[in-house]
Order: structure tokens, then sequence, then C-alpha cells
């Protein structure tokens, strides 16, 4: 964990895709506060990637890469009620370096899903049929060769997380998922649960990414009701015995 103090969570959100006019993942990463406070607890930050995301796959392995590498520059400075802004992004004074505790991606329902809150647990390395916008499929060879499993799962309990937001939000369908599109929402978690693999410096931040799919209504009061459920599905993520360093995933 980052410290004894806080709970850093990197959110990602994306830019508006194929015919669709806006993409409601960023408008929620936007609207989400650049603090949680919780009494007794660990200060939850939310640490903002600093640019939209894009649908190539080469552009997925790069913000994942990016990330977990935990320069500061890469996320946005928080801004403060007055207006005014600080450094205050999960990074130490005099150190740019950001220790990232969790990632969240967030992405929006498409195609003929169904339109509701899916929090995802699973992503596969094979089998993106579509191209990214560069025209160019997934190097599913370059993975395997890389000794990359078909398939990682987060290390959170998203059940229980889900759980705890369904009793804030009883009325608003959704649900744990076990597919997550297999398009670039999938990839981007796979991505992101691969890096640490990889990379023996991030060994502890194995299974340390989450998914969370949004329904693409976008009035006002739709991207505020997702804010706060996102922000309930946050919270209860940061009490997972895997957030304060308890649990074990052997991966």
């Amino acid at each position: 964990m980052s410290s004894q103090d806080t709970f850093n969570v990197a959110v990602t959100g994306n830019r508006p895709f194929l015919d669709y006019p806006v993409n409601t993942s960023q408008l929620v990463r936007d609207a989400l506060p650049d603090a949680i406070d919780r009494p007794n607890k660990p200060i939850i930050r939310i640490l903002k990637y600093d640019r939209d995301t894009i649908d190539t796959y080469a552009d997925v392995r790069q913000v994942s890469r990016e990330i977990w590498g935990g320069s500061s520059s890469f996320f946005r400075t928080p801004v403060h009620t007055d207006g005014s802004s600080s450094s205050g992004n999960g990074s130490s004074p005099g150190n740019d370096h950001v220790d990232i505790d969790l990632i969240l991606h967030l992405g929006m329902v498409a195609f003929d899903y169904p339109q509701i809150f899916t929090f995802e647990t699973i992503a596969h390395r094979d089998g993106y049929e579509l191209p990214g916008d560069d025209g160019k499929p997934v190097d599913s060879e370059e993975l395997k060769q890389l000794g990359l499993p078909d398939t990682l799962a987060t290390a959170f309990d998203v059940e229980a997380a889900w759980l705890k937001v369904k009793e804030q939000f009883p009325d608003t369908p959704s649900s744990v998922s076990k597919n997550a599109g297999h398009y670039f929402c999938e990839f981007r978690l796979y991505s992101s649960l691969a890096e640490p693999l990889l990379d023996k410096a991030l060994s502890k931040k194995r299974g340390r990414t989450v998914f969370q799919h949004l329904p693409e209504r976008h009035l006002a009061e739709d991207i505020a009701l997702a804010t706060k459920i996102t922000i309930a599905y946050i919270t209860a993520l940061a009490d997972d015995p895997i957030a304060n360093g308890d649990g074990n995933f052997n991966h």
C-alpha cells in the first residue's frame, strides 16, 4: 500500500468511439472528486489519468505502463474548491513518483449489451476480432511469447464490493460480470493486470486492477448517479483485504 494514510486509485476514461457522440467513462472520470475522506480510515486519493485513452491496442499497453510507472506527470493536478491547484496528487513532497494501489478503468456499455452498471472480474489475452483505429489487431502471439496466460483476473473481491454498492443503490440495475466484451474495455483490464507480471518491481501490484462498465445515458442526472456509484465502488474496494495488504493473491 502507498502509505498508512492514503490509498491511491488511478482512474482512466475514454474519448467517444465508433458512432457514439459521447463516452460516459470520460464524463464520470472528470466528475469524480480528487479525494474521498473516510473517518478513521486511509484517505482515498483519486488520480485521473491525464488524457483520454484511444482505441489502439498499442495505446492500451502504453497506458498500463505509464500508470504503473507512477510518474505524477501522467495525472491531473487536483483542483481545490476555491479553484486553486496543488501538486498533492499522491506523490511525496519533492518526489514526482506516485505509488498506485489500484487501477480503475472506466468504460461505456456499447453494442447490444444491457445498459446497466457492470463490474468486471476477468479478461482474456486472445479472441479480439476487431482491429484498433490504426487498423492493427491485438498481437496475441507477442503476448504469448511474453509468457502471459490466456486469462487474468482481478485480485479484489468484486462481488463483495458490488454487494456494498447494491445496498446503497438497490433500485439501480447492476451486476458482476465475467464478460467484458472482448473489445478495448476487456483488453484494458487484461493489459493492466498483465504489466505487474512482466516487471518484478511491480510484483506487489499483481491483481490490483478492476474495470467498471457504465451505461451510455449521459444527462446530468445520469452522470451524477454514475459518479456516486463509482465512488461507492471505489470505497468498497478500498476496504478489501487485498487493498490493505492482508489478503493473498497468487496468479
